[in-house]
């Protein structure tokens, strides 16, 4: 049971919101079918058409990966990768110096090389990579590696070793032999991480490891490094030690069933906006007000979930953001939980899946969360009413919605242990403690 400590808080509502196989001796391993086989074009379906091509790479990168060499050399170039989990985008890559010679590789020679990368021009953009962290961080080039492609999440995985036989692997659970994955794009490749970034876990140089941004601690409200006050604990962010807690609305525990990331795309993402108006000029349309997640660069505002589980505290409203916005508004904001697939606290805008979740979740009760002075309470519900009417392009996106905060007592599933349950439309998707420090 997950208690947590509650300070000045008179009521609480809410709302809507992963053995490798000894290494043989150094090997070239030749595909089972010439190249020019391999590229042959499929007289299908365009989306068959692609994942067909997808497959026809993934095989003949993880023939190629059969040889040692190779390996090491991929390893090396993915651990310059100035991206968190060390991500190359793949046509560049190939096209690269770097890339020269697994090019290649792929083609059977130099003057080949057009082939493959015609091939390449029938998917959409790839990004290639070691999603899995455990594999990342042990894996240092020897034994056989899997090549897994995905082309959309609904698809079977379908992997690769190094003779180029296929299997399909488990959605839910990786496998244990390290595995290299090959999927649509999703990081922005023109968005590094930031200059004092550091790898971790990489085996003295010797494994991939994992990129970590530096915890730029900044605060717009007067405190010396909004830390925690309880002595040797986590602050507001992640890692911080003894202070105190600035006014405001944190997050202290989160327990997420489904974060909307299959292991192949490596570990989720997770935010949690607050979303309201924000103009006057027309206060019933929503609008994205706060970030709070892993690739926030304010102290106040970071955290990392990586699994179902996450304890700290971290805020996501502070108490001048409040102030400013009950100034302007009355029928009081929402919490939502995303797993955010590109840029950071920017939510892609191209379908309206959205709404029909929302308004079923808000059948449970108080839709809006509305904080004034010493209290909490249930918000007006003319902001939510007209949101469901109007909802903006805000939330017109192709993110993964986790789901919204609802308060435990009033939806279907309880968790007295908790303040709110995490609901993906009618749906359970967690539980989460939100409290307000004042």
């Amino acid at each position: 049971m997950h208690h947590v400590k509650r300070r000045g808080l008179a009521g609480l509502i809410l709302v809507t919101v992963f053995a490798a196989c000894a290494d043989p001796a150094d090997r070239i391993t030749a595909p089972g079918a010439e190249p020019a086989d391999l590229l042959a074009p499929d007289s299908k379906s365009p989306v068959v058409t692609e994942r067909a091509a997808l497959e026809k790479l993934g095989r003949l990168i993880a023939v190629s990966l059969g040889e040692r060499k190779m390996r090491h050399k991929l390893k090396k170039h993915l651990r310059a990768a100035p991206f968190k989990e060390h991500k190359l985008e793949l046509s560049a890559y190939l096209r690269s110096a770097d890339g020269q010679e697994l090019l290649t590789k792929l083609s059977g020679g130099e003057k080949k090389s057009d082939a493959v990368l015609t091939l390449l021009g029938q998917i959409r953009p790839l990004e290639l990579y070691m999603p899995v962290r455990k594999h990342r961080e042990t894996w240092i080039g020897d034994g056989e590696l899997l090549v897994a492609v995905q082309l959309e999440e609904e698809d079977p995985i379908v992997a690769f070793d190094g003779r180029g036989k296929s299997r399909h692997l488990d959605a839910a659970a990786p496998p244990e032999q390290p595995t290299i994955s090959i999927v649509p794009v999703e990081t922005r490749f023109d968005q590094p991480m930031p200059v004092g970034s550091r790898n971790v876990n990489d085996l003295n140089g010797a494994a991939i490891g994992t990129l970590e941004a530096p915890q730029v601690k900044t605060s717009s409200i007067g405190c010396a490094a909004c830390l925690d006050d309880d002595p040797g604990g986590v602050g507001a962010g992640e890692g911080a030690g003894p202070g105190i807690v600035p006014p405001g609305l944190y997050l202290e525990f989160s327990r997420i069933v489904d974060a909307m990331e299959p292991w192949i795309k490596s570990e989720p993402e997770i935010e949690v906006h607050i979303h309201g108006p924000s103009t006057l000029n027309n206060p019933r349309v929503g609008d994205d007000l706060s970030c709070s997640g892993a690739r926030v660069f304010d102290n106040r505002k970071y955290f990392d979930q990586n699994d179902g589980f996450w304890n700290g505290r971290v805020m996501l409203f502070s108490q001048e953001e409040t102030a400013r916005f009950n100034a302007l508004f009355g029928d009081g904001f929402h919490v939502m939980f995303w797993e955010d697939d590109d840029t950071p606290c920017v939510l892609k805008l191209d379908n309206d899946v959205l709404m029909e979740l929302l308004k079923s979740t808000a059948t449970f009760g108080a839709v809006a969360l509305k904080i004034v002075p010493w209290n909490w309470g249930v918000a007006a519900s003319g902001f939510i009413a007209a949101f469901f009417s109007n909802p903006g392009a805000w939330l017109k996106t192709n993110d993964d919605f986790v789901g919204v905060a609802v308060p435990q007592e009033q939806g279907p599933f309880h968790a007295p242990a908790n303040t709110h349950v995490i609901m993906n439309g009618k749906s359970l998707n967690g539980r989460a403690n939100i409290v307000f420090h004042q």
